[in-house]
């Protein structure tokens, strides 16, 4: 079955939220960073790679594990973070593949 039919109510609330997740600029680099380093981060190390603080690094981790693009592993005292994957990998590129092919007409079109 088409996935535009299998949209509802719930599931569209459920997308909703991986929308919301992905349009915020911190979020996103975070999940940068988390796809560039290939191994589970400490939040401290997110923090350092994003130029977050760390409370504000704490805050878009929890909400990006809370709609399942992250995920969380405590080890010991600390606690480590991932993307989860292919989902975020897919979405990433399928996104910047579209950027990347409406600034490449944009500027054709300039020409």
């Amino acid at each position: 079955m088409p996935p535009h039919k299998a949209m509802t109510d719930p599931m569209i609330e459920e997308v909703s939220r991986l929308f919301l997740a992905l349009g915020d600029p911190s979020r996103l680099k975070i999940l940068r960073c988390l796809l560039e380093n290939g191994e589970p981060m400490s939040q401290g190390a997110i923090a350092e790679c994003t130029g977050l603080s760390q409370a504000n690094a704490s805050k878009h981790l929890a909400f990006l594990v809370r709609v399942g693009l992250a995920s969380r592993e405590p080890q010991g005292n600390a606690v480590f973070f991932s993307p989860v994957m292919p989902l975020v990998g897919d979405v990433c590129d399928l996104v910047c593949g579209h950027v990347h092919e409406r600034v490449k007409a944009a500027y054709q079109a300039l020409n």
